[in-house]
């Protein structure tokens, strides 16, 4: 027996269609998840500009090597970040497609 669906909201088995406890819940993380990537991913892109600034006045060529290392980290950061943010509601919906939504 799937343990989510036998929870009880409001006296109503969510299996009977007691889901707007439920929905409300998958709203509120696809919100959550949401705000935290777009701060992430703003924070990650202004990371990766000091990091290419450091890139361009670096005197030395050990410091040029260093901040290039840093830059490419950044970057695939930031590509990392913008994918969860377009797969993120895909997914907080496929995950409550599953638990009987």
């Amino acid at each position: 027996m799937n343990f989510f669906k036998s929870l009880m909201v409001d006296g109503t088995n969510l299996a009977e269609g007691g889901t707007q406890a439920l929905d409300d819940a998958i709203a509120t993380v696809q919100g959550v998840i949401s705000a935290a990537l777009g701060i992430l991913t703003v924070g990650v892109i202004v990371i990766a500009v000091f990091i290419a600034y450091k890139f361009f006045t670096a005197d030395t060529d050990d410091k040029r090597k260093n901040a290039k290392a840093q830059l490419i980290y950044a970057i695939i950061g930031v590509v990392v970040l913008l994918a969860l943010l377009i797969f993120a509601p895909q997914l907080t919906t496929l995950i409550g497609t599953a638990m009987g939504n």
